[in-house]
């Protein structure tokens, strides 16, 4: 079933998961990377202490965190632990009620044994994207909380051992230069030849009112 939701849960909306995540589901690892308006990009993994078989306490996470990533910048493929900063770790109690989990009023009331780690990053790769481990043993949310468009759409993918994100861009992509309309896919099939036999007859005109001014000239310099 994991399988079949990921081929679903591709960066860039998420209409299925609520129909899967509706229980709290602690076994899964929520990934929350930020990108600013402007400063450091963060990520920021979630762990359920109580509910993770692998992940129980502070140590556990640490260890686990050089392993959670990988991140591929285009030139290599190297663990997202190293070539990022240290991160920091800390704990919280409640869940986010923003994540793209659909979390029940209940589960938002509980208390839980939350750890996180933090990793803050001021000068990351400007386009690269998150892989799995081939042999990672987690189930992890990856959300993108892109705050350069508030009102977008959330961006989540569901990343199991070997699975990758799609491009992640921290930088401006180059403004899409609009064609005029007629040279618009399929229409510009049309509209070339047409241009370009209008300015052939032209041409041909052009050429004939020569001729025959000429021929005109010379008649008139016959005595």
């Amino acid at each position: 079933m994991i399988r079949g939701l990921r081929s679903a849960c591709l960066l860039g909306g998420a209409s299925l998961l609520p129909l899967f995540a509706s229980a709290h589901n602690g076994e899964w690892l929520l990934a929350k990377l930020t990108i600013p308006a402007s400063g450091e990009v963060s990520l920021t993994v979630t762990v359920d202490a109580e509910a993770n078989f692998l992940i129980k306490d502070r140590a556990d996470l640490a260890r686990e965190a050089k392993e959670l990533l990988l991140l591929n910048d285009g030139k290599e493929t190297r663990p997202w632990s190293e070539v990022a900063p240290t991160p920091s770790f800390g704990t919280t109690d409640r869940l986010d009620p923003t994540a793209p989990l659909n979390h029940t009023p209940e589960e938002l009331a509980r208390r839980y044994t939350l750890l996180q780690a933090t990793w803050r990053w001021d000068d990351p790769p400007a386009k690269f994207t998150l892989r799995a481990p081939e042999k990672s043993p987690h189930t992890m949310i990856l959300w993108l909380v892109d705050e350069r468009q508030p009102k977008g759409e959330p961006r989540w993918v569901m990343l199991i051992g070997g699975d990758e994100s799609p491009l992640i861009q921290l930088s401006a992509p180059e403004p899409r230069r609009e064609l005029p309309w007629w040279l618009s896919p399929g229409i510009s099939d049309f509209v070339i030849p047409a241009l370009a036999t209008v300015a052939g007859m032209l041409l041909v005109w052009f050429a004939l009112s020569l001729n025959r001014i000429g021929e005109w000239l010379d008649r008139k310099r016959k005595p």
